[in-house]
């Protein structure tokens, strides 16, 4: 065989295929009476296709066991065969999710290109920025609870699959969509376009236009009239190429900006007037200076600067009052935390807290940030007075941590330390999963 020369796969057999639905619909599970009675018409529709399988099996997972032999009769049976049956089969999975928020949360993930890797909790915020995860009024459920739903509803049905990517440190879950998906998603989202420097910019439905991911295409006059004919409807822009104050500042209806990986070196001031926004991007960009205008966005919710060449964050990020997630850390411990971050009570991602000397850096700004997850990292606790000063971060009340580093100076003057007493102080919720204590000086740890 030539080394160039395709090879064509072969179908899976019959049982091979029942493994797969089977799996998808009752893992481990024993087999119900109500699938063992449809088995042969429905490994007949997957057609030998591990995807169709797939698809199949958590279509049927979604539905009550009674529905099954309905959803083969009245809906499987009836596809055409052909080279479209696995895209009526996703389709009709797609057809079946359980709300239509889910289905745009599905569309709207053709803005980023096939084989990507997208990370969950950025996948999450960017649903939470376009305003696609409604909260109900009697519910105590966050929007980022109801986009994990979502996403487990999507990974049931075969929309999504998930990965690990260990490209970064720590190693992130991330989703991708089998191209065939992709395809699916483009062709239910009229209200995308994406760009990149094979395409030409006439964009035939404008006026329809939500959403814009950009790719480095023609000179910054055709990108500038493409983004002045959609500036009233763009919701969401991916873009990694300069872009003016003058433009930025036409979009002013915009609540996603994606500016990671971009060569500009400064954020345009322009930024304050787009009050609308909720989600900015600045990952690995490099953008070194935040302006003090970005503290004007009151509605801002996401506020990604993860590997970004950004030293300071702005004096007035305490008024950013709707802010959730502050994707941030700088290692240096002479880094000043702006002031008063306890205004931030929506917090919900602070990745460190470096404690400062003076009111409004000190301990007890983390006592009002009732709502933080994931790992945070507390730093200079040195300067911390005692454990009633400790107590007041409230770190026994912080129930979503479940990773926290507590690192005292390495180099301190004189021999009379309260490490002991502080640590005392920091007492975690036991839902705490891995704790880390660097430059402890403590002869000892607290007891019980």
């Amino acid at each position: 065989m030539m080394d160039d020369e395709a090879y064509a796969l072969g179908r899976l057999p019959d049982d091979h295929c029942w493994s797969i639905l089977k799996e998808k619909v009752v893992g481990g599970g024993e087999v119900p009476d109500e699938l063992q009675a449809i088995k042969e018409r429905v490994i007949k529709r997957c057609d030998g296709l591990p995807l169709a399988a797939s698809v199949i099996g958590g279509l049927l997972r979604l539905k009550r066991k009674k529905e099954w032999r309905s959803i083969l009769e009245n809906r499987l049976l009836s596809l055409s065969a052909g080279g479209d049956h696995v895209m009526q089969i996703l389709k009709l999975s797609f057809d079946n999710l359980p709300s239509p928020y889910i289905k745009k949360c599905f569309a709207y993930c053709c803005i980023f290109p096939k084989d990507s890797k997208i990370e969950r909790n950025m996948l999450i915020e960017l649903w939470m920025g376009e305003g696609f995860l409604q909260t109900d009024v009697k519910s105590q459920t966050m929007m980022e609870e109801i986009g994990m739903n979502y996403l487990r509803i999507l990974l049931q049905s075969s929309l999504f699959e998930e990965i690990i990517d260990e490209s970064d440190y720590p190693s992130k879950t991330c989703y991708q969509m089998h191209d065939l998906v992709h395809d699916l998603s483009e062709s239910m989202s009229k209200s995308t376009k994406v760009i990149n420097d094979r395409d030409t910019c006439i964009v035939d439905n404008g006026d329809q236009i939500r959403y814009l991911a950009i790719d480095s295409f023609g000179g910054g006059e055709d990108r500038d009239k493409l983004l002045e004919s959609l500036s009233t409807s763009l919701h969401t822009l991916f873009v990694n190429v300069d872009l003016s104050g003058d433009m930025l500042m036409k979009l002013k209806n915009l609540y996603v900006l994606n500016l990671s990986y971009t060569t500009t070196e400064e954020l345009p001031v322009s930024i304050g007037k787009l009050i609308h926004l909720r989600y900015v991007n600045l990952k690995r960009s490099a953008i070194g200076i935040l302006p003090d205008s970005l503290c004007k966005l009151y509605n801002l919710q996401t506020l990604t600067l993860s590997y970004s060449k950004v030293k300071d964050l702005p004096k007035g990020i305490r008024d950013l009052i709707s802010l959730r997630h502050l994707h941030y850390d700088i290692s240096d411990n002479d880094f000043q935390m702006p002031l008063e971050m306890g205004r931030l009570t929506c917090l919900q991602t602070l990745e460190f807290f470096n404690v400062g000397r003076e009111k409004g850096r000190q301990i007890e700004e983390l006592g009002s940030l009732k709502n933080l997850k994931g790992k945070l990292e507390i730093r200079n606790l040195e300067l911390v007075k005692g454990k009633e000063g400790a107590e007041e971060a409230k770190l026994s009340e912080k129930a979503n941590l479940f990773g926290l580093v507590l690192q005292w100076a390495c180099e301190r003057e004189g021999d009379d330390y309260n490490d002991e007493d502080v640590l005392d102080g920091l007492r975690p919720h036991p839902n705490l999963e891995e704790l880390v204590i660097w430059n402890f000086m403590g002869d000892q740890f607290p007891h019980g």
